[in-house]
């Protein structure tokens, strides 16, 4: 069964899991009746003939507009430009929705009388690295994302459409905006899967990270300022230690202000602060197990951490002194 929605697909250098995301269309319990794939890949590509039969059996308007180098915010404002629906639903080509995720969708926005819903992704980690890697950064609860949202097409005229010069961070930049205008979007019941993690390395996804908050930082809705209070007040409070038995006890060991080995005990307190928030806090509150912290994995998932923060403190750095 079809309905009038218009699907927006970014695809770029992955025609095997753009052909995986098509192929899976034909069983959902809701079909939209225009899929737009916005490809900026360096061939064009590949659709199976059986999908192009599907599309022309069910009268889906079925368009493949290719364009090299176009970056994701750039290929959605192609897609809602001319999709010729009210209602306009975002897919990529590594999120993949459930059967019920779109009349699911939809029936919410109809029973809440929404403005839409936002996507809900879960991030997917079956290797130890990518299971740590994830109790770094997303979690193992599902989280809001764009990817899966559906939205009706007029709020773009109140919140403008996305940033087509940056290569990561426009989606979020776009939330953003729509937190402010007090669109009513709600949650959805169904969540997309986000299987990326478990195929690259950890070297690739640090890459990325530093890669996605270079061009992160540039955007408003990212308060790189926020990061540097955390590593100001912490080199304060170094600093402090460093210095306090000289100014309040002039290094008196009889004074009531002498701290005995004081930088030691700073440092260590601070390490262990770190280690108990970013090791055992956070990955708790993002649902991470117990049994997979401890006994001794929240060690390296505060290191691991530590290390995702100072790239993002690098890639904030580095925006700042070679932006263009």
């Amino acid at each position: 069964m079809t309905t009038q929605v218009s699907l927006i697909i970014p695809s770029y250098n992955d025609n095997s899991k753009l052909i995986e995301l098509l192929t899976s269309i034909p069983d959902w319990e809701m079909i939209p009746n225009e899929i737009i794939v916005v490809d900026s890949s360096y061939k064009e590509p590949l659709v199976p003939e059986d999908f192009l039969i599907f599309t022309q059996k069910l009268d889906i308007n079925f368009l493949v507009i290719h364009k090299k180098n176009l970056y994701p915010g750039h290929a959605r404002n192609i897609g809602i430009n001319i999709a010729k629906s009210d209602l306009v639903a975002f897919l990529d080509t590594s999120t993949y929705p459930t059967k019920k995720w779109l009349s699911a969708g939809l029936n919410k926005i109809n029973n809440q009388k929404s403005d839409g819903i936002w996507g809900n992704t879960y991030y997917k980690a079956d290797t130890f690295i990518s299971k740590t890697f994830r109790a770094c950064t997303y979690g193992a609860k599902p989280i809001r994302t764009f990817p899966g949202s559906i939205l009706k097409k007029n709020i773009f005229n109140r919140c403008g459409l996305f940033i087509e010069t940056t290569r990561a961070g426009e989606d979020g930049d776009w939330m953003s905006r729509a937190d402010l205008q007090n669109i009513n979007i709600a949650t959805p019941e169904e969540f997309l899967k986000y299987n990326k993690l478990n195929h690259e390395s950890l070297s690739y996804l640090i890459k990325k990270w530093f890669r996605n908050y270079i061009y992160g930082a540039k955007l408003p809705y990212i308060r790189a300022h926020k990061d540097y209070y955390y590593y100001v007040i912490s080199f304060i409070a170094v600093l402090l230690a460093f210095n306090w038995n000289r100014v309040f006890a002039a290094w008196n060991e009889e004074s009531i202000f002498y701290i005995p080995s004081i930088t030691k005990i700073s440092l260590l307190l601070i390490i262990i602060i770190y280690i108990f928030i970013r090791g055992i806090f956070l990955p708790r509150k993002k649902g991470i197990k117990f049994s997979f912290i401890f006994p001794i994995n929240f060690i390296l998932i505060a290191f691991l951490s530590g290390f995702l923060d100072l790239t993002k403190a690098l890639a904030f750095v580095f925006s700042r002194l070679f932006k263009k």
